[in-house]
């Protein structure tokens, strides 16, 4: 037993150790919008990032200073730091929206109501990529919100632990099981630090590229850089109350809707493309179902808000607003270009389907990805073969290029399966509460719809989240959000932890207790 303890304190210096260096990023990350509190006079909203900041400063000197000479992490300190690290990141990106809201003058136009809670559910929408939002008009935020609600989707979509790697990070092996931790686990260098670098590039050009692309459609400058920001790293967030839908602009969505689709692509395939094999875009069998299933989810709800409404008997709009909604969908982006509430339960019932998906595994997108889904339709399509195949006959497993062995397709379906089904799980769990919350006002599509938003991280809404939401309802949310950024693995594995480790501790004092 005291063995067992002494290995569970060392493994708490090391995610202390973890934990302390991302906090101290969050720290130096809390202080860049003081840059447009400069440009625009928001001088009143500087304390709210001050303070953000210092919080995260204290925190992860706290955390880190005292084991700073801990060990290099592996696959279970990953997890945890991944688990822990998010709950506290948004802790500390919460105190912004919560100070800003009582600083704003009240001679001002702007108009920002938010209670801590609400922050905290801001700051984990923000920081998972979701887009959920505890806002009433986003167009009357102070500019300084806007930017950093939009720059915590930004570099959560990439992950602030790719953050810390790119930056912070210390050669050893302990690099590795951080960036799985995260839920990542391509390579793009043979280094990881060199891998995460690259992720940054990439995604540094392509955000240029997006806002440069937005100026030229017409998008006024100030919001082709929040929109080609949250687009890119597939979040959501708006600088504009009705979203993308504010401009009603086909242009604006028909720019967007790229930007969208690369935040759905797999770095490895941008790597891949950035170095000329140009081929590799069309070639990936995550980027063959995605394009496909767009085409599919766009026919389908054509035909179904043609036919049965809001845009009866109007092809072009039905086309128009259902290629956006399910692309916006697929890739857990979020933007809304019309207001969904008033579409029919099939449609809605659609659209979850794609929130549920996602895009590809290693790209910024939340959902249960494709590639799990590859596997397991795969694995069932091969489970039927050997049933219906003569004996001896040799079924060849192949997943896009790649052939497998009956080893590693066993373990790749395995997992795949695994993580789709305690996905569900999480989904289930969080449509019950919901449902029982909001009570018979609400349909089990609007709900199923809801929750789908969170879990996949996508941020579309019918109406369901926003202030007025029960506390319980926005504490579902915030858990769904977590849980689905993490894919559930690293929620589990810190639920186990302190599960183990307070049993060891009770045990512990009884022992002593009876020797007494």
């Amino acid at each position: 037993m005291a063995s067992q303890l002494l290995v569970q304190k060392h493994d708490l210096r090391i995610l202390a150790n973890i934990v302390g260096r991302i906090l101290l990023l969050m720290g130096v990350v809390g202080l860049i919008p003081l840059v447009t509190c400069a440009i625009f006079g928001e001088l009143f909203a500087v304390p709210g990032f001050v303070t953000g900041s210092l919080l995260a400063f204290g925190l992860g000197l706290l955390l880190f200073y005292p084991f700073r000479e801990a060990s290099d992490a592996r696959n279970k300190h990953g997890m945890m730091a991944a688990a822990v690290g998010w709950l506290l990141v948004a802790l500390v990106g919460a105190v912004p929206f919560a100070m800003v809201s009582t600083a704003i003058p009240e001679d001002s136009e702007l108009f920002m109501n938010m209670t801590f809670l609400d922050g905290y559910f801001e700051a984990m929408s923000g920081w998972t990529g979701t887009g959920l939002t505890m806002v009433d008009d986003e167009s009357l935020l102070p500019r300084s919100i806007q930017f950093w609600r939009t720059l915590t989707q930004w570099v959560g979509g990439v992950g602030v632990i790719v953050l810390m790697l790119a930056v912070l990070a210390r050669p050893g092996t302990g690099a590795f099981s951080l960036y799985m931790g995260e839920a990542r686990s391509d390579r793009l260098e043979p280094r990881i630090i060199d891998t995460v670098r690259q992720i940054w590039k990439i995604f540094l050009i392509y955000t240029v590229v997006g806002i440069l692309l937005l100026i030229v459609v017409g998008m006024p400058v100030w919001d082709s850089i929040n929109h080609a920001m949250t687009g890119l790293a597939t979040g959501g967030f708006s600088v504009q109350d009705d979203s993308i839908g504010t401009y009603d602009r086909p242009i604006f969505e028909m720019a967007i809707i790229p930007l969208m689709l690369l935040g759905a692509i797999s770095f490895v395939v941008h790597n891949d493309v950035l170095r000329k094999r140009f081929g590799e875009l069309i070639q990936d069998i995550q980027n063959k179902v995605l394009f496909a299933l767009c085409a599919l989810g766009t026919f389908l709800l054509t035909a179904e808000l043609f036919i049965n409404g809001p845009f009866l008997n109007d092809l072009w709009s039905s086309f128009r607003f259902s290629f956006f909604q399910f692309v916006s969908a697929i890739t857990c982006t979020g933007l809304q270009s019309t207001d969904l509430g008033g579409w029919t339960p099939s449609a809605k019932v659609v659209i979850s389907m794609a929130m549920i998906a996602g895009g590809a595994a290693g790209s910024t997108v939340g959902g249960i990805k494709l590639v799990r889904l590859i596997l397991v339709t795969k694995g069932a399509h091969w489970k039927f073969m050997q049933t219906f195949m003569p004996s001896g006959i040799y079924i060849k497993k192949k997943l896009g290029r790649a052939i497998l062995s009956e080893d590693e397709m066993t373990e790749d379906i395995l997992e795949a399966a695994t993580l789709s089904f305690m996905y569900l799980i999480m989904l289930v769990i969080g449509i019950l509460v919901i449902m029982h919350i909001v009570g018979p006002g609400q349909s089990l599509d609007n709900v199923l719809f809801e929750v789908c938003s969170a879990q996949g991280n996508v941020g579309m809404s019918v109406g369901i989240t926003g202030p007025a939401m029960d506390p319980a309802a926005k504490i579902m949310l915030i858990l769904n959000m977590w849980a689905g950024r993490l894919e559930i693995f690293p929620v589990l594995m810190l639920l186990q932890s302190i599960f183990f480790y307070t049993r060891l501790r009770r045990r512990a004092t009884r022992s002593v207790r009876s020797r007494e």
